[in-house]
């Protein structure tokens, strides 16, 4: 004769058996999720590395990266203990600019980061000169305190540019071009909702 057992019962098991797996880790031992943000690149040589850098230099964030690799995903989440070193939109114009440049957001702070790669040669884990490989993006990962848009126009190159951010961590994402029969470039750096970053061989700013 087969025994039934309880509703109640099966689900105080259930219950157990689900919080049986890792009692003691936060996330209850499930894999981070995603973070959606990632780095396509050329294939990695041994030794290469990721990092992303303030535009002193300064490395905030680096990552190994396997050889013969194009891409990997990056965990952007540190990025909020760079906030307090936002600056006013006028720290980042470039030194160029003519005329007053139009500022939806006057007291808007923003920061810029940008991606490299580089190989490691003497295998001692930190970045030394010559050892960065000739991958740029002109994307960048934009922070600003607000949402801000601003126009400008600069001389060297002869080039409007709009600028326009989301509040907060953003890919801003790099496009120009040249229109016909004038010698002005136009390019916008705007937040996109896709965060991929590509690096490729190193190309001047007026250069898609």
């Amino acid at each position: 004769m087969k025994r039934l057992i309880p509703l109640s019962l099966l689900g105080l098991l259930s219950l157990s058996a689900c919080g049986s797996s890792a009692p003691g880790a936060p996330d209850g031992g499930r894999p981070p999720l995603p973070s959606g943000v990632e780095v396509r690149f050329p294939a990695a040589p041994a030794n290469a590395y990721l990092n992303l850098l303030k535009e002193d230099g300064t490395s905030v964030y680096q990552i190994s990266v396997a050889a013969g690799k194009t891409v990997t995903e990056v965990d952007p989440t540190g990025l909020n203990v760079l906030v307090a070193e936002a600056r006013p939109v006028s720290a980042w114009l470039p030194a160029t600019v003519q005329g007053t440049p139009v500022v939806s957001a006057p007291a808007a702070k923003l920061n810029f980061l940008h991606w490299i790669m580089w190989r490691d040669k003497d295998s001692d884990g930190v970045r030394d000169a010559g050892e960065e490989l000739p991958l740029m993006t002109h994307d960048r990962v934009a922070y600003a305190s607000e949402a801000v848009t601003l126009s400008f126009q600069t001389t060297t190159p002869d080039m409007k540019q709009t600028w326009t951010l989301a509040a907060g961590w953003s890919r801003a994402e790099h496009y120009v071009y040249l229109p016909r029969d004038t010698t002005t470039y136009l390019r916008s750096l705007e937040t996109s909702a896709l965060k991929r970053y590509t690096l490729h061989v190193t190309t001047p700013i007026t250069s898609q």
